[in-house]
């Protein structure tokens, strides 16, 4: 269970990807198709809230729990779809990585209730992301292993990634049906995965 992720990781969503337009047609019946399948190959499930609304799935992907959902969002004058993907994972890091090319600065009030919710920004990371944690430099350590870094080089066109209580969730935009189907999503979660694996080797050392 999710014991608690920062309200501003949705609230986020709705400030990334400015320059961006959704597509004006999306075939949902196809997406739920695809969730479906690939739902089935993990012993989950697929569904759609209604008829009209984006599907979403859930299974178990090697022993993790995993869901994939949509989320759309107001952007000023644009609506933003993001596809997420959130997986289960064995650390309790806490820090959200923010997408410095795409993403768009908050508002003062939406910074402070970002710090409020994430930390403050964590400087000198050398990451394609903007780091923010209230773990300090316990969490700025993290970026210097070469697996993570070679790992988030190639998550670059996702808006945000969240480490938090035991959970990891990445969101980008969604530009079509094709990044969707069962072998692409494959490859997102795996990669997903790739990410957590460090992450939960690193917290094992330390516990030792």
């Amino acid at each position: 269970m999710i014991n608690f992720i920062p309200l501003t990781f949705f609230g986020l969503i709705a400030i990334v990807g400015g320059a961006f337009f959704v597509h004006g047609f999306l075939n949902r019946q196809k997406i739920f198709q695809f969730f479906r399948v690939f739902s089935a190959s993990l012993q989950g499930e697929a569904g759609r809230d209604h008829f009209a609304a984006y599907p979403w799935m859930r299974g178990r992907w090697k022993e993790r729990d995993l869901r994939i959902f949509f989320h759309t969002s107001e952007n000023h004058t644009v609506s933003v779809l993001n596809l997420v993907i959130d997986m289960e994972m064995r650390s309790s890091r806490k820090f959200v990585l923010l997408q410095k090319d795409g993403f768009r600065k908050p508002k003062p009030d939406q910074l402070q209730k970002l710090e409020e919710e994430v930390g403050p920004l964590i400087e000198g990371v050398d990451i394609p992301f903007d780091v923010r944690s209230p773990e300090g430099e316990t969490v700025r350590d993290l970026f210097s292993d070469g697996s993570l870094r070679k790992i988030l080089s190639e998550m670059t066109g996702y808006n945000q990634i969240l480490v938090w209580d035991g959970r990891i969730m990445a969101s980008r935009q969604f530009d079509g049906v094709d990044e969707v189907t069962p072998e692409r999503l494959g490859q997102a979660v795996s990669l997903l995965e790739r990410l957590s694996i460090p992450l939960e080797m690193e917290e094992k050392v330390a516990v030792s």
